[in-house]
């Protein structure tokens, strides 16, 4: 069985941690379906509960961190 796990932010695409828990897995032998689900804000909630319902295991928030001028 493989437990399923998300990361949930708005934008998330640039999320590195599908891949990071990938290599995990691989290298402990444990699988892992981890995938990085783009909500917006007000559709989080019901993306959440739909990913449990689903067989979600686990998530993670992230929100976008604005880029500043270098200092």
């Amino acid at each position: 069985m493989t437990d399923r796990y998300a990361v949930f932010g708005h934008p998330v695409a640039h999320s590195k941690s599908p891949q990071i828990h990938a290599t995990f897995g691989r290298q402990e032998g444990i699988a892992i379906d981890y995938r990085a689900i783009d909500l917006a804000p007000d559709a989080f909630l019901a993306g959440l509960e739909a990913f449990a319902a689903e067989g979600g295991v686990g998530a993670n928030v992230t929100q976008p961190r604005s880029r500043c001028a270098p200092r």
